[in-house]
């Protein structure tokens, strides 16, 4: 076991020579054996499949400008998942936080209420979502499938939201834990 260890590791370290060489099939080699897994890293953190891409490529492009600096030739698979995990890192904590939520404000308000009861309900309402626009999005838009078709069942919404039937009642757990501190810490700063 040992002997075919050191043979990959001798192997690994010849692509990686030849690469720095500019051996193109040597990168082809490379791709061939580390996209899936880049790939499947940008899947797990949610990135869309044309984000992905280009995720792929800054990855891919760090590696080639930073290839004579990589002094473990056989970590080359470490390094490139690294790479990636920090770019998609990036991604995730550049997307946009606000997320439009429309209907609320009907939903939480009753007609024939008194004005004053009218305010504050759209007082609430506006606290509402601005907690809500700070809740990850998958909390989010799992709340809001949850709020919005009650009677649903967990394998639709599981389908709908690309969530795992046994993730939905704890991740539903955390949203609604931090939506309540969120709004929370809002009626204390008021105060």
């Amino acid at each position: 076991m040992a002997d075919m260890r050191q043979a990959v590791v001798q192997d690994l370290t010849a692509v990686v020579r030849d690469a720095r060489a500019g051996d193109e099939l040597a990168w082809r080699e490379l791709v061939q054996v580390y996209g899936p897994r880049l790939r499947a890293i940008a899947r797990r953190f949610r990135i869309p499949p044309d984000q992905a891409g280009d995720l792929l490529q800054a990855t891919w492009l760090q590696l080639v400008n930073g290839i004579d600096r990589l002094q473990c030739p056989e970590a080359v698979g470490s390094w490139l998942a690294v790479t990636m995990r920090r770019f998609c890192l990036q991604a995730v904590a550049g997307r946009e936080r606000e997320c439009p939520v429309t209907g609320l404000d009907e939903w939480l308000t009753q007609p024939g209420d008194a004005p004053e009861a009218s305010l504050l309900r759209a007082e609430q309402a506006a606290s509402v979502r601005r907690a809500l626009a700070r809740l990850p999005e998958r909390q989010r838009r799992l709340l809001w499938q949850l709020a919005t078709d009650p009677d649903a069942r967990y394998t639709e919404i599981s389908a709908r939201l690309d969530i795992p039937v046994g993730a939905i009642g704890p991740t539903r757990a955390r949203a609604l834990g931090r939506l309540r501190r969120l709004l929370r810490d809002e009626e204390r700063a008021r105060l």
